[in-house]
């Protein structure tokens, strides 16, 4: 039986969806993050959950903001959206926008839900402050479906198109991590060219084959679908396109179990990834985490004005929008539930 209900976990109110195989907690006064999503078979659950975040918070500290601040004051652990101008802290057409944008941090709504033939639907919207866009995101839960159906919307109020960085931020964490690898029929990875290359384990503004990048510090490839043991000290955050299809999946052979998600690749044709096992060794996590992303995204990663001057932005149209579709589930086949090409274990 599929059912949606409210409940109070720390302080928070959350929106539970739930179905036979999956359950899925949302924290709408918070960018609608998702802050756990439970494979009820083996109560597995995907997402980090930031010990440095809890208990929960949803205001940034009055305290100086620098070095990304405004998000880690409140990072959790959870998956949100990235939105309009991907990662790094700019200026949006005059508009000051935080860290991984402005979404994430305001709270959504929810509209009531919607009962269907197959399951229901719920939408939350996220209303910008500092830009005219309007965020919708419909969730779908079938009655007999392992897999929770996404369509995202991303709505402009002006007069004018706007150009944006769109992307998903999901962060795993949890059991399943240990011995798992990134599977993703990805051709390509690249690694950001930083202002201070030094502060990278790999080789900065390298480009090259999937899976394989130079670590910084003897030139040694590391394979970068393997999630390194918990504790081991390795970090890096790597760029993935020229993919076969838009899918990836945290593999755990040793379980038989992995976690997919299906985007539409004509829309992001890229993905970060970013892995962590206690490789950062001061702020903001001292040493912990073990984390993995996959976070499928409209554009590279970049500085948003190297973007518009590169052109590698989604324009969204004056008065219009853009929507996407994804699907996200647990598996028991490293091919996922799409049969996807290229997918070993």
């Amino acid at each position: 039986k599929q059912v949606a209900r409210w409940t109070t976990a720390a302080g928070r109110r959350l929106l539970v969806l739930e179905n036979a195989f999956y359950r899925v907690a949302l924290w709408p006064a918070l960018g609608g993050a998702i802050v756990s999503y439970v494979d009820r078979a083996s109560g597995i659950d995907i997402i980090w959950r930031n010990p440095y975040g809890q208990p929960p918070r949803d205001r940034v500290l009055d305290q100086p903001v620098a070095a990304g601040s405004d998000l880690f004051d409140v990072m959790d652990g959870s998956w949100y959206v990235s939105l309009p101008t991907g990662f790094f802290p700019t200026d949006y057409f005059g508009a000051p926008i935080g860290t991984h944008g402005e979404l994430r941090a305001l709270p959504w709504t929810v509209e009531p839900v919607r009962r269907t033939k197959t399951g229901l639907a719920v939408t939350l919207v996220g209303r910008s402050v500092r830009t005219p866009l309007v965020y919708r995101r419909t969730l779908a839960v079938g009655r007999n479906d392992p897999l929770l159906r996404w369509t995202e919307t991303v709505e402009n109020r002006s007069a004018a198109a706007l150009p944006v960085a769109w992307l998903q931020h999901p962060t795993f964490g949890g059991p399943l991590l240990e011995g798992a690898r990134l599977l993703t029929p990805a051709r390509t990875v690249r690694v950001f060219k930083a202002d201070d290359p030094k502060a990278l384990q790999l080789k900065a503004g390298y480009s090259g084959r999937w899976p394989f990048v130079p670590e910084r510090v003897g030139g040694a490839m590391r394979d970068c679908s393997i999630v390194p043991p918990a504790g081991s000290g390795k970090d890096h955050s790597v760029q993935l396109t020229d993919f076969e299809a838009g899918w990836g999946c945290i593999w755990n052979q040793g379980r038989g179990l992995g976690f997919a998600m299906e985007w539409e690749l004509a829309k992001f044709p890229y993905a970060w990834s970013w892995n962590s096992a206690g490789g950062i060794p001061h702020y903001p996590l001292w040493g912990e985490g073990h984390i993995i992303t996959l976070q499928p995204s409209t554009s590279p990663v970049g500085r948003f004005a190297d973007l518009v001057k590169s052109g590698e932005l989604l324009s969204v149209p004056a008065r219009g929008a853009v929507s996407t579709e994804m699907t996200t589930g647990f598996v028991h086949s490293p091919a996922g539930p799409w049969g996807a090409k290229g997918a070993s274990s």
